[in-house]
């Protein structure tokens, strides 16, 4: 639960290519009362007298990132980690609202370990002071589906530079199985991303607001996943 003990924080991990930015902008029309938030530039900026880092809304900060030192690539994602948290994800919490996130920090920080290992470690600081989310929810693809429905896959989608199957599969592989040991014991629902897209989201609210409605009790246990 989370430690100002309002609201209900539901994040949504899949891999790169599931349809997560798909699913969650049909369930805004559905949920319009909750706040759905991730870590790109669309969703954390314009942030009120913080004018200075709308830059990020005209020039994608992955064109930035790939070439950054290695500490000032950490500190990056540490400061953007921040900003959802304390300008999007807290203040909502606090409204005690539902705030549906796309990955929290959780494949953020998954991936610099494996793509930034000599820095990623500065990211525990900031990810250790974060409450666990409520409830998870998994958007499970065949990685072979996620891989068609990507189209061609950015240097942070997979391992190395090559640009191929095998590059993706083998790195999202490792992000999965990471982000299944990150959320061990909190509750999680697993929806099927084959499913058609209004369908998927008319289930993914109507589910998330049951469990929301039934913090505490034995249902959100029985949601949980078992690998």
């Amino acid at each position: 639960m989370h430690s100002n003990n309002s609201g209900f924080l539901a994040v949504l991990l899949g891999p790169d290519g599931a349809g997560k930015t798909t699913l969650t902008a049909q369930m805004k029309s559905l949920a319009p009362e909750w706040r759905f938030t991730s870590l790109q530039p669309e969703d954390l900026y314009p942030i009120e007298r913080l004018e200075c880092y709308n830059w990020a809304l005209r020039t994608h900060p992955r064109e930035y990132v790939k070439h950054m030192a290695p500490m000032v690539r950490a500190s990056f994602f540490m400061h953007i980690i921040a900003l959802e948290w304390e300008y999007h994800i807290r203040p909502a919490l606090a409204e005690d609202r539902i705030v549906f996130c796309d990955s929290y920090w959780y494949r953020a920080a998954v991936k610099e370990f494996i793509h930034n290992p000599t820095a990623a470690s500065m990211l525990d600081g900031i990810t250790d002071m974060l409450p666990e989310p409520d409830l998870v929810v998994w958007l499970d693809v065949p990685l072979e589906e996620a891989w068609r429905r990507n189209g061609t896959p950015t240097v942070f989608e997979v391992a190395g530079d090559e640009p191929t199957y095998p590059a993706f599969a083998d790195f999202q592989q490792k992000v999965l199985d990471d982000l299944h040991d990150q959320v061990k014991g909190i509750p999680q629902m697993v929806l099927d991303g084959r499913t058609a897209v209004a369908e998927l989201a008319r289930s993914a609210v109507d589910r998330v607001r049951m469990v929301a409605g039934n913090q505490g009790a034995d249902l959100a246990d029985s949601l949980r996943m078992r690998r």
